[in-house]
C-alpha cells in the first residue's frame, strides 16, 4: 500500500511516495527546479503567494505519479508538512486575500513585544510558554492595523498547511499543534488563547474548526483530483509544521533527542515531557505531533533565520555560473579550519529571536583581497552557520535539555561533511544521518489514520541510521575559529545596541565576555596538551625509525627521517604561532600591566608569565615552548628573581592578582 507526503517549504515543495509494504521510498522529487521567490517589499518583510505553493504541488504530484506509474487509487493516505508561523487569509469563497506573511517576516516584532509587556511575562509563562513575539497572531494584528479593508473581508485565518489541505479537500480546519505555533493556544487551560485575541481585538471566529494532527481532515475533491491526478476521495490523514514533522521523520520522539536541520533557516528541535519556558524568549515551545496523547509532549525549538539561505546566496552571487554545491564542497575541503581568518555572520534573513528580535544583518570580516579566494568564502560561510548552531545549543541546555542524540536528514546543509564535522567537533557529539526528509516523514505519518499502522511507533519502527559524523580529533583548531567568530558576533551585537542598552545588558555583556575568555583559555590549555601529545607521538615515531636506520643501515629510510623531522618542526612552529596570536588577544591588558611594572622582562619572559598565569604545569609549558622540563624549571626560577617575589608566594596567584 502506498502513501504520499508533501513538505511545503519556502524554497521548494517536496513530495514522496512511500511503499508501506517494503518500507521504501518509491518516488521522490521537488518543485520548482529553482528556489521559489520570497517577496520583500520592505526591509524585514517576507511574503509568498499561496497560489504558487498550490501550483507547484499540483505539478509535483503529477510528476510523482508519472515517475512511479502507481495507479492513483492505490494511494491510501496523504500527509502534509509545512513551513510554520505563516499567515494565510481567505474570504468566504476560499479565495486568498493577500500574499502570505511567512515565517521569516519580522514586521510584527514590536506588536508582539508590546503585548508581552502589557499582558505580562507571568501570563505568557504560565499559559502560552512563549512571548507572542513575531508569530502568526502578531502578524494578524499588523494586518488589522495596516490593512483594515483586507481585515474586514477575512473569513478564516490559515497556516500554510491548512491552506494546502483546503485546496485538496475543500475543508477549512486547523490543528492544536498549528495553533500553538501561531500563539493561539493556552497550554494551561488546553483551549484557544482567547485572552490574547481579546487583547489584540481580534475576532476568535477567524479560528477554523480544530481537527487532530492524526485524523481524517478531508478527502480529495473533484477539483483537486483534476489538478493533481490524485483519486477523488483519497483522505488527508496527517498535518504538522515542518519542524515537529522533521523530528518525527527522524524518529525523534523522546526527551533527550534533538533533530537538527539547516535548510533556508536553521533549527534545533528537542523533545521534553514537561512545560518549559524561556524568560528571554530566545527559545520556543510548541506542541509536538503526539501532544494530544497526554498534553505534555513538547518540542523546544531554536530557530536561526539565517542559515542555508546564506549559503544559497553565496552560491548564486559568488560561485561561478553553473557551479553546484558539490563543486563548492570540494573547494571548501581545500581550505583549513577557520578559513584563514575570515568570519561570516549569517544573520541576514530578518529578525533573530536569539538576539532579542534584532535584525543584525550578515557580515563578512577579515577579508583579504591578496590571500582569500572563493573557497575561503565558501568555507567561512559554512562555518558561520555551523558556529551559530553551536552558539544556539547553549540555550537548549539552559532550558534543561539533555543533548544525548543529534539526528539529521540527508537533504540540507548536513550533506556537507565540513559543516557537520564542525558542529560535531565543537559539541563533542556524534551526528546521526537518516535517509529521509519531511515529505517522507509526512507520508509515513499519514499511514496511521489511513489504517496501515496501528500507531505512530509502528510507522517509525523501521527508520535506520544511514551514516554518522564524528568529532574531529583536532578540536583546538575548531575552538580557535569558533572563538574568533564569537568575538566578531559580540562586536556586532554591541554596535547594534543589543548589548549596553541597560545595566542588565551590560552585565550580560560582561558575563558573555567572561565566558568567551574562559573558552579561549580552555583552547590554549587544550593546545598545550595537544602539543605535548603531538610531540610525544612524533618523537616516538622518529625515534623508532632512527633506531631502525642505525640497526638496518637502510638508506631508503634516510629521506623519510628527514621529511618527518621537517614535518614535526613545521607543525610545532605553526601551532605555537597560533597559540601566541590568541594568547595575546586574550591577555592584552595583562601584558601591558606586566611590562609597566617589570620593565626588565624579555619577550620570552612575558610569554612564560602568560603561561604561568594560566597555572599550567612545567611539563605543559615545556611542551608549548619545545624545551626540556629542566630548562623550563630554570627559566621559571630566573623569572621569579626578576619579579622579586619570595619563594613562598605562588607565581600564578601573583600574576592573576596583578591582572585584576
Amino acid at each position: 500500500m502506498y502513501l504520499i507526503g508533501f513538505d511545503i517549504g519556502s524554497s521548494f515543495i517536496k513530495g514522496a511516495i512511500f511503499d508501506s509494504n517494503t518500507n521504501e521510498v518509491f518516488a521522490r522529487s521537488k518543485q520548482p527546479a529553482d528556489e521559489m521567490d520570497i517577496i520583500s517589499r520592505q526591509s524585514g518583510w517576507a511574503e509568498q503567494m499561496p497560489e504558487i505553493w498550490w501550483s507547484n504541488l499540483c505539478t509535483l504530484t503529477k510528476k510523482l505519479l508519472n515517475q512511479s506509474k502507481i495507479p492513483p487509487h492505490e494511494i491510501k493516505g496523504i500527509g502534509i508538512s509545512y513551513q510554520m508561523h505563516g499567515l494565510v487569509l481567505i474570504d468566504k469563497d476560499h479565495q486568498v486575500l493577500r500574499p502570505s506573511i511567512i515565517w521569516c517576516d519580522s514586521r510584527a516584532v514590536s506588536i508582539g513585544s508590546e503585548a508581552f509587556e502589557q499582558l505580562g511575562e507571568t501570563y505568557f509563562q504560565q499559559n502560552l510558554l512563549n512571548s507572542p513575539g513575531n508569530f502568526t497572531i502578531s502578524k494578524l494584528k499588523w494586518v488589522k492595523d495596516n490593512e483594515p479593508d483586507i481585515y474586514k473581508r477575512i473569513y478564516k485565518i490559515l497556516l500554510p498547511g491548512d491552506y494546502i489541505n483546503m485546496k485538496l479537500t475543500g475543508k477549512v480546519n486547523t490543528t492544536i499543534s498549528g495553533l500553538t505555533e501561531g500563539m493561539f493556544w493556552n497550554y494551561k487551560e488546553k483551549r484557544i488563547a482567547y485572552e490574547v485575541l481579546h487583547h489584540f481585538d481580534l475576532d476568535h471566529k477567524f479560528i477554523p474548526e480544530i481537527t487532530g494532527t492524526f485524523s481524517v481532515m478531508g478527502e480529495v475533491n473533484a477539483e483537486a483530483a483534476a489538478a493533481t491526478g490524485l483519486q477523488i476521495g483519497t483522505p488527508v490523514t496527517y498535518r504538522a509544521g515542518d519542524q515537529p514533522n522533521n523530528a518525527l521523520a527522524l524518529n525523534i520522539m523522546k526527551p533527550g533527542e534533538i533533530a537538527a536541520t539547516s535548510g533556508t533557516s536553521g533549527v534545533l528541535y528537542g523533545i521534553v515531557d514537561k512545560y518549559l519556558y524561556d524568560p528571554q524568549s530566545k527559545v520556543n515551545a510548541f506542541a509536538h505531533v503526539n501532544y494530544e496523547e497526554n498534553f505534555k509532549s513538547l518540542g523546544i525549538l531554536l530557530c536561526l533565520n539565517g542559515a542555508g539561505i546564506q549559503y544559497a546566496w553565496v552560491k548564486h552571487q559568488i560561485a561561478l555560473s553553473g557551479g553546484t554545491y558539490e563543486d563548492m564542497e570540494r573547494m571548501v575541503a581545500s581550505v583549513g579550519v577557520g578559513s584563514d581568518g575570515i568570519c561570516i555572520l549569517p544573520f541576514g534573513n530578518g529578525a533573530e529571536r536569539i538576539f532579542d528580535n534584532k535584525n543584525l544583518g550578515s557580515h563578512i570580516f577579515n577579508l583579504d583581497f591578496n590571500r582569500h579566494t572563493r573557497a575561503h568564502i565558501y568555507r567561512a560561510s559554512l562555518e558561520g552557520v555551523a558556529f551559530s548552531f553551536v552558539y544556539g545549543v547553549k540555550f537548549l541546555k539552559e532550558m534543561g535539555l539533555d543533548v544525548n542524540v543529534i539526528r539529521v536528514a540527508t537533504e540540507n546543509m548536513f550533506q556537507s561533511k565540513v559543516f557537520a564535522t564542525t558542529i560535531a567537533t565543537l559539541l563533542d557529539a556524534n551526528i546521526e544521518v537518516v535517509a529521509t526528509n519531511g515529505a517522507i516523514g509526512a507520508a509515513r505519518a499519514a499511514g496511521v489514520k489511513a489504517g496501515i499502522y496501528p500507531n505512530i511507533e509502528a510507522a517509525l519502527n523501521k527508520i535506520e541510521i544511514e551514516s554518522t559524523f564524528f568529532p574531529d580529533y583536532n578540536k583546538s583548531d575548531y575552538e580557535i575559529a569558533y572563538n574568533r567568530w564569537l568575538d566578531v558576533l559580540h562586536t556586532v551585537l554591541h554596535k547594534s545596541g543589543n548589548i549596553s542598552e541597560n545595566k542588565k545588558s551590560i552585565h550580560l555583556n560582561s558575563t558573555n565576555q567572561t565566558l568567551a575568555d574562559t573558552e579561549k583559555s580552555n583552547v590554549i590549555s587544550a593546545q598545550a596538551l595537544q602539543l605535548e601529545s603531538l610531540q610525544n607521538l612524533l618523537k616516538n615515531v622518529y625515534s623508532s625509525l632512527e633506531k631502525m636506520y642505525i640497526k638496518e643501515q637502510k638508506e631508503e629510510l634516510k629521506p623519510i627521517l628527514n621529511k618527518l623531522r621537517k614535518a614535526k618542526d613545521n607543525k610545532m612552529q605553526e601551532t605555537q604561532s597560533l597559540f601566541e596570536i590568541h594568547f595575546n588577544d586574550l591577555n592584552n591588558k595583562f601584558f601591558t600591566t606586566l611590562r609597566q611594572k617589570h620593565k626588565d622582562l624579555s619577550h620570552e619572559d612575558l610569554k612564560i608569565c602568560g603561561l604561568m598565569k594560566m597555572e599550567l604545569s612545567c611539563k605543559e609549558m615545556a611542551s608549548i615552548l619545545n624545551i626540556s622540563i629542566r630548562g623550563m624549571e630554570t627559566k621559571r626560577y630566573r623569572i621569579r628573581k626578576k619579579l622579586a617575589i619570595g619563594e613562598r608566594i605562588d607565581i600564578a596567584k601573583y600574576l592573576n592578582h596583578l591582572h585584576a
